[in-house]
């Protein structure tokens, strides 16, 4: 079975006449029709092409005069043509992908040396780590996300905590924030990463 979801380099944003797709590593702009936009969004690397076009025609309510099998192929074509544009990325069969990551967790938590200073929440605050002598300033949906790190947690739980505390803000965004967040204080030791067992505390 053949799985999609939105590439990992890819950020989404929709309108209400369509999308946009920004391929980050190549500053390159991807435009999507409504119908695309739809699909994409069904796409979440769970659903296969022919279950996207099932819930699309129900969704839909669509005649027999536009039978499922032209919804599949369309899909189908949609899935090759965005995944040679890098909008989306093909997966492996779910279920093996499940029992592949279902041991193993990589986690990210905060460097026990750093130091926060927080004179307003409402404006952010300043980190400090003293292994490097460098100095950070945060907004305050950067110092909600370090907070989050306090315990070891996966991208996704950072993710849905940061969904709950900006229930406004769409979640395309909150991952592309957090993925940028996280992978910026990686890169300079303000965050590490440690790997646990599922379920396991």
């Amino acid at each position: 079975m053949s799985f999609y979801k939105l590439s990992k380099d890819a950020i989404l944003e929709t309108f209400d006449d369509g999308g946009l797709v920004l391929i980050v590593p190549e500053r390159r702009l991807v435009e999507l029709n409504p119908s695309a936009v739809e699909i994409i969004r069904l796409l979440d690397g769970k659903r296969t092409p022919e279950q996207v076009a099932a819930e699309i025609a129900k969704n839909h309510d669509i005649s027999n005069d536009y039978p499922e099998t032209q919804i599949i192929l369309d899909v189908l074509e949609l899935c090759a043509e965005m995944d040679r544009n890098g909008v989306l990325e093909f997966q492996p069969d779910f279920q093996e992908n499940m029992e592949m990551t279902s041991a193993v967790a990589t986690c990210f938590l905060r460097n026990p040396d750093v130091v926060l200073r927080e004179e307003d929440p409402d404006e952010g605050a300043l980190l400090f780590n003293p292994d490097t002598n460098q100095v950070k300033v945060i907004n305050t949906t950067g110092l909600f996300i370090w907070q989050q790190c306090g315990v070891a947690r996966t991208q996704d739980e950072i993710v849905a905590e940061v969904q709950k505390g900006f229930d406004e803000v769409p979640l395309d965004q909150v991952v592309h924030d957090v993925r940028e967040f996280v992978d910026s204080m990686l890169a300079s030791g303000f965050i590490g990463t440690v790997e646990k067992c599922k379920g396991i505390g």
